[in-house]
């Protein structure tokens, strides 16, 4: 049966999809839901030099071996070279596309809490245990923390922030506004936060900032092409502080949160199987922002303490 000449639909939202790659994406899709080409496809990810072993390790018969192999090649997925069997680009490419479904199947029950999250204003006690095991990864405090936001008439006054663009927006205009003190914990560097740090430094604002370590080289280098020149130099100017690690370090963020003079509070929750941002909530209450405060104060100390953070460094680099 020809797949491709049955295809003769694509929906209005991929119009720019041409029928041709439609129907090779279903060929594909096809041939990779069987699951014993399924085995053959994951089995050849470090490449296969004898067909022989794996027929044994994976326990097929020779015809159903050859049968689903000529299928995985025959839609572009496996080639022949010298040495056996490997991925083509294009097997590669769905190789990590099918570990990034499985983080998502693995985290299916995290990822509908999410959605409950945006649709309710109301959580129960095993909704919230299972924010706190995602979050907390073990530590009494930060489940400590979740339970007196959401299981209380505390949860009332949390507003939640479905977006990062909205997250972004809300945190600048309160960091404008901000008197005494900003402590920001993040996993994301941001043109505009950065900005707004600036400027309520040079107010006299207390800020401290604690940058996540993980993948900062690539933040940074998309983070230069939305640096205006005067912001670059903004920047710059805190190179000749001697006292740049009370300003700025570099450590491991469970989670982005900040506290602004002691009573307004951010904090997201992490992405399920990955970096992305999924929701954040803001809460203005001096009991919740003394728990994060002494969160980040802990975070703080056993950050590296470097003459020049690394972040700084890389700026420098590209400037």
């Amino acid at each position: 049966m020809d797949i491709v000449s049955e295809t003769e639909y694509v929906p209005d939202h991929l119009g720019g999809t041409s029928f041709a790659a439609f129907g090779s994406m279903v060929k594909i899709l096809d041939a990779l839901g069987n699951q014993d080409a399924l085995s053959i496809f994951i089995y050849v990810e470090k490449g296969m030099t004898s067909s022989k072993h794996a027929i044994q390790e994976l326990g097929l018969t020779q015809k159903r071996f050859y049968s689903r192999l000529k299928e995985l090649i025959d839609v572009g997925l496996i080639e022949k070279n010298e040495e056996g069997y490997q991925y083509t680009t294009l097997g590669r490419v769905f190789s990590k596309i099918g570990y990034s479904l499985l983080d998502v199947l693995e985290n299916k029950d995290q990822f509908e809490l999410l959605e409950k999250l945006r649709d309710s204003s109301s959580l129960t006690s095993s909704d919230v245990n299972k924010i706190t095991s995602v979050v907390s990864k073990g530590s009494a405090d930060v489940s400590g923390i979740f339970n007196m936001i959401f299981l209380s008439e505390k949860q009332e006054s949390v507003e939640a922030i479905s977006s990062y663009g909205l997250a972004v927006d809300k945190l600048v205009e309160e960091i404008m506004g901000s008197e005494k003190s900003i402590f920001l914990a993040s996993r994301y560097i941001d043109s505009k936060v950065i900005d707004a740090q600036l400027k309520a430094s040079k107010r006299g604002v207390l800020a401290r900032v604690l940058m996540a370590k993980e993948h900062l080289e690539d933040k940074v280098n998309k983070l230069q092409l939305l640096l205006s020149p005067g912001l670059m130099l903004s920047i710059l100017e805190f190179f000749n502080d001697p006292k740049l690690d009370e300003f700025m370090r570099d450590g491991n963020i469970p989670f982005s949160f900040c506290i602004i003079d002691g009573e307004r509070c951010f904090f997201e929750l992490p992405s399920f199987g990955g970096n992305d941002f999924t929701i954040a909530f803001f809460v203005v209450d001096k009991t919740i922002a003394d728990k994060f405060t002494n969160m980040f104060s802990v975070l703080w100390e056993s950050a590296e303490k470097k003459e020049v953070p690394r972040v700084f460094q890389m700026l420098k680099k590209i400037s």
